[in-house]
């Protein structure tokens, strides 16, 4: 089964730039480095989940988590979306990119055609089912690319949070 890919990353180029402000002191640049990548990432997550579509259960909400990823020089925050259709799809992929015309299991499309549309019972909900997933089959699912929404609305805080983090461990070093 595919790992959820991270849809947001940010990752930390002026090192040699770092190098010249922590001198020797390398193994502070790193938990600097480490230490903003953090509240980057912390940062993002909240900001990701308020623009995430909630479709039927917000499952793709709810499963949006940060990981700072690498060692050394090549240290990165990941911003991904783990959730999972019944069949183990990662589908916050589909949701962002959008897709080409298929037939998905209208089976799955019940639970959203219940709450987004309204209809009560379930064999009715079923019926609209089909009917939704046979549009998708003739033209795909439009793109919703929330995500680079956020990094775009936010890269100022982004770099202002890293800048932050490494102008504090650059001041605790100094006596």
């Amino acid at each position: 089964m595919p790992k959820a890919a991270g849809m947001i990353e940010v990752t930390l180029i002026n090192w040699k730039e770092l190098e010249q402000k922590f001198g020797r002191s390398r193994e502070f640049m790193y938990i600097a480095a480490n230490q903003a990548l953090r509240r980057v990432g912390s940062f993002l997550v909240p900001a990701l989940k308020a623009k995430t579509p909630i479709g039927a259960t917000a499952r793709l909400r709810n499963y949006t988590v940060y990981q700072v990823l690498g060692k050394t020089d090549d240290m990165r925050v990941e911003v991904r979306q783990s959730a999972r259709s019944e069949t183990g799809f990662f589908y916050g992929v589909a949701v962002r990119q959008g897709t080409k015309p298929h037939f998905p299991p209208y089976r799955a499309l019940i639970p959203w055609v219940m709450k987004k549309l309204g209809i009560a019972t379930e064999k009715e909900a079923a019926s609209v089912a089909y009917l939704v997933a046979r549009k998708i089959s003739r033209v795909g699912t439009r793109a919703n690319p929330y995500h680079r929404h956020v990094v775009e609305e936010n890269s100022f805080r982004i770099r202002q949070l890293i800048t932050e983090e490494v102008a504090k461990m650059t001041v605790r070093l100094r006596p």
